[in-house]
């Protein structure tokens, strides 16, 4: 596996509670340095809000990147997550026919299913960002019956999307050849924000959204260079920088 030069070690697991766990736990230990953590399989994989994340040994790809270098956190990280889905999104979407789409804030959808998540977390020092954890997921090998039957319909895998023999670390080198080698991306909010809204799920689409001010429906107009979530309610466009879109239709 060639790692990147600005990736400084890269440590794999049979199994850990999380990624993002483990690396919080051994910030000390890599101060100053960029880490990737990849497990065979996670215990604890957490989605968004806290939601369980099914990381079944074999089946995906579960890794978390901690940024410490200098270099690589004097880039503006509130696009963070924004950035690491258009890096998924570009590395993955060769490998199948359909297309690959971004739901916000950090969702890989196919086809209107649940394909990989992405979960960033900044650490703060003061006003100052002194490190960043950013842990993915991405189901590679899962038939439908490894799913659970609660979530079978909404969730997918590159296999299921006809990739048939999806190749781990071949997927870790793009990923961490493209993260490093484009985040001078992270400082152009417009040219990432009008890369993201190309691939955007659900983009001017009337959608229920979920946000700590309630439940709206509005039309989905993509992201601003802020990476704020942009809903035109009632003719107005609003935007949130938290939130979640809610499905119109059942799935």
């Amino acid at each position: 596996m060639n790692s990147h030069p600005i990736l400084d070690k890269t440590i794999f697991l049979d199994t850990v509670d999380s990624t993002n766990l483990e690396l919080k736990r051994r910030r000390q230990e890599f101060q100053d340095s960029n880490v990737l953590v990849v497990s065979d399989a996670q215990s604890q994989g957490k989605g968004q809000k806290g939601r369980r994340w099914e990381s079944a040994a074999g089946l995906g790809l579960w890794m978390s990147l901690y940024l410490g270098g200098k270099t690589s956190l004097s880039h503006n990280l509130q696009m963070l997550s924004i950035y690491t889905g258009t890096v998924v999104q570009e590395i993955t979407s060769p490998l199948i026919n359909d297309d690959i789409q971004l739901k916000w804030p950090n969702d890989i959808m196919i086809n209107s299913k649940k394909c990989g998540g992405i979960l960033t977390e900044l650490q703060w020092q003061g006003e100052a960002i002194v490190s960043a954890i950013i842990g993915i997921g991405l189901n590679l090998s899962h038939e439908k019956d490894n799913f659970a039957p609660t979530i079978q319909n909404q969730a997918t895998s590159l296999k299921l999307e006809g990739l048939e023999n999806p190749d781990r670390s071949s997927l870790i080198d793009a990923f961490v050849n493209s993260f490093f080698g484009n985040l001078s991306s992270l400082d152009d909010g417009e040219g990432l924000a009008t890369q993201w809204n190309k691939k955007a799920y659900r983009m001017n689409q009337l959608v229920q959204w979920e946000s700590p001010q309630g439940y709206f429906e509005g039309q989905f107009s993509g992201i601003n260079a802020r990476g704020d979530a942009l809903i035109n309610i009632d003719g107005k466009l609003h935007a949130f920088q938290t939130g979640e879109i809610r499905l119109t239709e059942p799935l």
